[in-house]
């Protein structure tokens, strides 16, 4: 489902914005049971929070936090470009809820792990691959996703920590967009310099030979798996465990 000009964007600059890919009124409602959860996770003084004065939050599991997630996890737009990058039978890594609260800091560029792991050269083909799902508008001033066009290809290197590359962008959209990210590309939040959260998911997938971040299968109800699609089966695992053979 993704064209050739978008398959040709992605291979090139390592990163693919779809833009207006999510309906508004789906867009709205994601973010408001977004922040739902990330604030009774701070009402149980269990939240994940992280960069400077706790000023970015990350919810887990989504899969297990509402059907509207289970749903949005198989956008087929969005897996068309999962499938692309990492094979038709990839496996999702892990969901999650990204805010970045006011007064967030620039966290700095990375690449994803297992990626910032392996010895160099590392491989020239994608392993893992992050959607970025816009739930407000991504603007310079609230900290839009920055990316180095390009810096996939460079596999013998990675960012510095407090270098000014200078052909970093800020990859921004509006609200309902997905950015599709080849998690070698370097990458990462910038400042949020807004009075508002900027509030988005992260969908990251992962070969499916590799080990996801989570282990949905141990994580996810009962309920969840019972109900799920053949694709939403797919991704949390069912295909690819480790076979029992004695």
């Amino acid at each position: 489902m993704l064209t050739v000009s978008e398959k040709e964007h992605l291979d090139a600059y390592g990163f693919l914005l779809l833009e207006n890919l999510i309906p508004l009124d789906t867009t709205s409602e994601l973010r408001d049971r977004s922040l739902a959860l990330a604030e009774a996770e701070q009402e149980t003084g269990q939240s994940h929070r992280y960069l400077a004065n706790d000023s970015a939050q990350r919810v887990w599991n989504l899969i297990d936090k509402g059907e509207i997630f289970e749903d949005a996890i198989q956008h087929p737009k969005m897996l068309a470009a999962m499938a692309y990058l990492l094979g038709s039978d990839c496996t999702l890594s892990s969901f999650t809820v990204n805010v970045l609260y006011p007064g967030a800091p620039d966290a700095g560029l990375h690449i994803d792990y297992p990626l910032s792991a392996l010895p160099t050269p590392r491989p020239s083909f994608p392993m893992v691959a992050n959607s970025v799902w816009f739930l407000d508008d991504f603007t310079v001033e609230n900290g839009a996703t920055s990316c180095v066009p390009g810096s996939h290809r460079r596999l013998e290197a990675l960012p510095q920590s407090g270098v000014a590359y200078a052909d970093k962008v800020q990859v921004c959209g509006p609200r309902g967009s997905v950015l599709i990210v080849n998690g070698a590309i370097w990458h990462g939040s910038s400042e949020n310099r807004t009075n508002e959260p900027r509030v988005g998911l992260l969908g990251f997938f992962c070969r499916s030979i590799l080990k996801p971040q989570q282990a949905h299968l141990k994580l996810v109800s009962d309920a969840v798996i019972s109900r799920a699609t053949p694709t939403l089966k797919r991704l949390i695992g069912l295909d690819s465990q480790p076979n029992m053979n004695a």
